[in-house]
């Protein structure tokens, strides 16, 4: 096991876990901070030499924007020599020796000293223990997600053309999304056009109306991060372009073969579950020694400093209060918080390094907005609820000004002007196909011989 830095630190080293918005912005609000001071570096720790733009995944899985212009090089993202990106996941915390040990790509451990821990993690898919959906379900959080989500839709409709039993081929042409806040929601609205674009141009065999939608939700609410009309918009909107909208039911089980929903245990035949209903944080805040509460996030005060001095935590796996709510409610996980987050939070550190007063985080959500595909949007914003094409409009404009960097703002853009024009494909990509002509280890395979059993 090697140890970086084992002597004495040269410099304050903060060593910032997780590069999602978080993490990242975190990194960029610290060297702003810092500007020319030698004195403090910062280390990002991550399992991905890239940041995920994930607002814009659901437009990855149907083909309306290239993969690699939602994701971004860690190492094009920050300026500072005493800025250092460090690919390699996360093993063990230690707070009491202010070390953290990772795994980096030689599969040995290593060991990080600190002297300042920010706790970036983020969350991951959670499951709540609901029988085969870890199994047979495909997740919307990650770039393989919108893969494999793909795929499978692309798949569907293949086999539906060649299916005889009317049956299976129902079942094949059935898709059930778990979950009805924002990423369900946009995944849903993604999923219909995308289906209903490809359909029309490449599978004609496919009928009007074959293709049908769930949309099933634990609350009684589509978007109950919004205002009700909102959700209710949304709805109308999505069961016009033929999902049915279960509310207040629970997705009981998912088989091979189906998805089990509601209290009278009703089934729905499917090939394909799209499972976007919860996030939990990741084990580690858990299992790192600060006070986290029931759902295993961090417990900050509102400076997002932990229970342990000099350790803070933002983003997703943190609970941070928010000081200016008379109900106690605290800030919520999103992006948009997060970005504003790390501004407070890089202030703070170079705060607690310098020896000054800390301030608590302060912020009023601008709106909210959420795409349901189809050109139409809902949201609101500063006070004013918006809806239809404007709403869509606004959605698309507010991400595009996060993209990070220029170059990738000029090429989702070009992708959205492309895809308006001449549409979407029905392309496969079978990356991990162990058919594939072209094995991991990146040598030729045996071509596999054909046999026509006419012949």
């Amino acid at each position: 096991m090697r140890t970086i830095y084992a002597e004495p630190l040269p410099a304050h080293r903060v060593l910032v876990l997780g590069g999602g918005f978080a993490g990242v912005s975190t990194v960029q609000a610290l060297e702003r901070r810092l500007g020319r001071r030698r004195d403090v570096e910062v280390w990002l720790v991550n399992e991905e030499n890239f940041t995920l733009f994930t607002p814009l995944l659901p437009e990855v899985c149907s083909g309306v924007l290239e993969p690699r212009h939602v994701v971004t090089p860690l190492r094009g993202m920050v300026r500072h020599d005493s800025t250092w990106c460090i690919t390699a996941t996360v093993e063990e915390i230690d707070l009491d020796g202010r070390v953290v040990t990772v795994m980096g790509g030689d599969g040995e451990p290593h060991r990080l000293r600190y002297d300042t821990l920010v706790l970036a993690l983020g969350g991951e898919t959670a499951t709540f223990g609901i029988p085969g959906l870890a199994e047979h379900a495909v997740g919307m959080k990650t770039l393989a997600d919108a893969f494999s989500l793909r795929n499978r839709l692309i798949e569907m409709l293949e086999r539906a053309e060649l299916e005889d039993d009317p049956a299976e081929r129902a079942a094949l042409l059935t898709f059930v999304v778990g979950g009805a806040g924002f990423s369900g929601v946009e995944t849903a609205g993604e999923i219909e056009d995308f289906l209903r674009r490809v359909r029309r141009r490449y599978y004609p065999a496919v009928a009007d109306g074959e293709v049908t939608g769930y949309l099933v939700e634990l609350k009684d609410a589509v978007l109950p991060e919004m205002p009700r009309d909102m959700g209710d918009y949304a709805a109308r909107r999505l069961a016009r372009r033929g999902y049915r909208i279960l509310l207040g039911t629970a997705i009981r089980e998912v088989t091979e073969d189906a998805v089990i929903v509601g209290d009278d245990l009703q089934a729905i035949p499917t090939r394909t579950v799209i499972w976007t209903g919860g996030v939990r944080p990741d084990p580690l805040v858990g299992t790192s020694g600060v006070e986290v509460d029931r759902a295993g996030r961090a417990v900050t005060r509102a400076t997002m400093e932990t229970s342990h001095p000099g350790v803070y935590a933002i983003g997703d796996c943190a609970v941070i209060p928010n000081v200016d709510d008379p109900e106690g409610r605290p800030h919520g996980p999103t992006a948009q918080n997060a970005i504003r987050e790390a501004k407070t939070l890089a202030a703070n550190i170079v705060a607690r390094i310098d020896g000054r007063e800390q301030r608590p985080f302060r912020y009023r959500t601008i709106g909210t907005l959420a795409s349901i595909g189809s050109r139409t949007g809902v949201g609101v914003v500063f006070g004013v609820r918006v809806r239809g094409l404007i709403a869509w409009f606004m959605w698309r404009g507010y991400y595009w000004s996060r993209v990070p960097g220029f170059g990738r703002k000029v090429r989702v853009g070009i992708d959205w002007l492309l895809t308006a024009i001449f549409g979407i494909d029905a392309v496969q990509l079978r990356v991990d196909d162990p058919s594939s002509a072209m094995g991991s280890s990146g040598t030729r395979r045996p071509r596999r011989r054909v046999v026509d059993p006419r012949a």
